[in-house]
């Protein structure tokens, strides 16, 4: 319900955030987010972003916003408690 997606592997490596709509089963292109389609609009640490949305990489504390069609929402800021 928060948004937050944290990740355990056994593994070192990168994930994307194309690597999570995978494991979800959804799509992400520019123009739908899951079930949601429209023009996609994404922010990356509180900047648009304009690569491809399923390159965006997922890390501590990584921010990451998508708005489907308009308006836009102004990017928030999480403050992430201790331990996380």
């Amino acid at each position: 319900a928060d948004g937050i997606i944290h990740i355990e592997s056994p593994v070192q490596r990168s994930y994307t955030l194309g690597n999570f709509f995978d494991l979800w089963g959804q799509p992400l292109s520019r123009d739908r987010v899951g079930p949601a389609k429209g023009k996609v609009t994404a922010f990356f640490n509180g900047k648009v972003y304009l690569g491809h949305l399923r390159q965006l990489p997922l890390g501590n504390h990584t921010q990451i916003q998508l708005d489907v069609g308009a308006p836009l929402v102004a990017p928030e800021s999480i403050t992430f408690g201790s331990g996380l």
